[in-house]
C-alpha cells in the first residue's frame, strides 16, 4: 500500500487509486505518513475528472464496474480518507 500511495503521489495516475481502493475493500490499512502526504493525497484525487474516470480508468476496467467508478468516483476512498486521524 505504501508503493501505491507513493505511486499516485508521484504520478498522479487514476489507476493507482483504483488500487488503492482495490487494497481498502481487502482490509489493508493505509499509512500515511504525516499530515502532509494525506492532504496532498486528497487534493490530487479531487483534482481526478471526468474524463480521468471514463477514458483512462473506463480504458482498463469491465463494463459493469467501469459504470460504477463513472458514477461512484472513489468515494469509498474519500471516506476512509476523511476518517484517517495522525
Amino acid at each position: 500500500m505504501k508503493n501505491k500511495i507513493k505511486a499516485f503521489l508521484d504520478r498522479g495516475e487514476i489507476r493507482d487509486c483504483f488500487d488503492i481502493e482495490f487494497m481498502l475493500r481487502k482490509g489493508v490499512a493505509m499509512p500515511f505518513n504525516n499530515e502532509r502526504q494525506l492532504t496532498a493525497f486528497q487534493k490530487m484525487l479531487s483534482r481526478l475528472k471526468d474524463r480521468d474516470f471514463k477514458v483512462k480508468l473506463g480504458s482498463i476496467l469491465e463494463d459493469d464496474i467501469r459504470e460504477y467508478y463513472v458514477t461512484n468516483r472513489f468515494r469509498f476512498l474519500q471516506e476512509k480518507l476523511a476518517s484517517i486521524s495522525l
